[in-house]
């Protein structure tokens, strides 16, 4: 009798042993698998959601086509300059990722592209890689950005563009920022591709517009100007992967382009290789040129040797120049700052063309131009916080 209920004690306390681990294990959170079920639920609902939003397929600047979400809310861009395009088309509260240089790692008191003075929040934004151009897969996935805009335009550009979207399954557009002057079709293309992305097509069209009816007010003032009236200028101190001194220069610089004037260095342009007319000129070319009016852009400030100015204020060799004896030398901003900044050099065009024609320009304030100008482009006036950036240098005579 007693090992027969010592027997149906002791299975009774191990199942209620049983029962009792079991129990804790529930309220402890041991076993989790209601709250597994949940998470994968989530997770597959989100997954759903993104794949199920509505597909449009586009043609990018490099030909590629593309399968994009319509009218995506969540955008990562890459590559230099890459944020300017949606500083036109005021879009940029869609940036969720940028590219290391639109981060606060090359972040600077002397800001110069004014597509970030206005939107300065862009540098807030999570890097996609750890140089110009980089795409981290798994930084990219972290972020998960419904689609990336890269800014390029060659192949390699295109194999990148490639290579990220097969690995992470989002969608990859290249858009074209290069140059205006030879090249104004391809920008145009590129903001109407983003334009159509991102549902702002009247907005693209609109800047399209304003960029070609400043440039064609440039041309009518100017074009009946006669050759021999002109004086010869040149354009010094041009960025094209940093700063340069007075060597650096474009032939096809926009300002002198649109106001038919006498580029001495205009004789370069078919050798032109960078994509925002850069040119690298021996200084005995510039001694040959003579010319009788000199710019400098004053992103040279930041040039190894001290930049253009003052390269012309120690250099004995140009000392003979007409511009430097008749104290001919002038001050634009810099149009050149990761890629070209059209509005600047539209902007630069209105001051340049005051100092050559001043009849032809007398109704202008280029101050006032300028900011008219960044209001259109960027929604905000900047002009006054460039020049501050710039050491209050703009649009000057520079005295050496």
């Amino acid at each position: 009798m007693v090992k027969y209920n010592n027997t149906k004690v002791g299975k009774a306390l191990i199942l209620f042993l049983i029962l009792t681990v079991i129990s804790c294990c529930f309220m402890s959170g041991c076993i989790e698998h209601d709250h597994d079920h949940e998470h994968d639920h989530d997770h597959h609902v989100s997954d759903t959601t993104k794949s199920d939003l509505e597909k449009i397929t586009i043609t990018d600047s490099l030909g590629r086509t593309v399968e994009v979400p319509k009218n995506p809310k969540r955008i990562g861009i890459s590559g230099s300059g890459s944020g300017r395009y949606f500083g036109y088309l005021l879009q940029t509260d869609k940036i969720v990722a940028v590219d290391y240089q639109e981060s606060p790692r090359q972040a600077s008191s002397n800001e110069r592209r004014p597509y970030m003075i206005a939107n300065p929040e862009i540098k807030e934004n999570p890097i996609l890689g750890t140089a110009k151009g980089v795409i981290d897969s798994e930084r990219l996935l972290e972020v998960s950005p419904d689609v990336v805009f890269m800014s390029g335009y060659s192949p390699d550009v295109a194999k990148t563009a490639d290579m990220v979207q097969e690995r992470t399954g989002i969608p990859i557009v290249v858009f074209y920022s290069g140059d205006y002057v030879k090249n104004s079709d391809r920008v145009d293309e590129s903001l109407r591709i983003i334009g159509k992305v991102l549902e702002c097509e009247e907005r693209a069209e609109e800047v399209i517009k304003f960029f070609n009816d400043t440039k064609n007010d440039l041309i009518e003032r100017t074009k009946d100007i006669p050759n021999e009236s002109k004086p010869n200028v040149y354009v010094g101190g041009i960025s094209y992967s940093g700063a340069h001194g007075l060597d650096g220069t474009d032939p096809t610089y926009l300002p002198f382009t649109v106001l038919h004037a006498k580029n001495v260095a205009a004789e370069m342009k078919d050798n032109v290789t960078a994509s925002t007319g850069y040119a690298k000129v021996p200084k005995e070319k510039i001694i040959e040129w003579n010319p009788d009016i000199i710019f400098v852009d004053l992103g040279t400030r930041n040039a190894a040797s001290g930049g253009a100015i003052v390269e012309l204020q120690t250099d004995s060799s140009y000392r003979n120049l007409k511009a430097v004896k008749n104290g001919e030398i002038y001050s634009v901003n810099p149009h050149t700052s990761s890629g070209t900044n059209h509005e600047t050099s539209l902007a630069n065009a209105y001051y340049i063309g005051k100092i050559l024609y001043p009849e032809q320009f007398k109704d202008i304030d280029p101050e006032e131009k300028a900011d008219e100008i960044y209001k259109f482009v960027l929604g905000e006036k900047v002009y006054d916080k460039l020049k501050e950036n710039v050491g209050g240098d703009s649009y000057q005579k520079i005295k050496l």
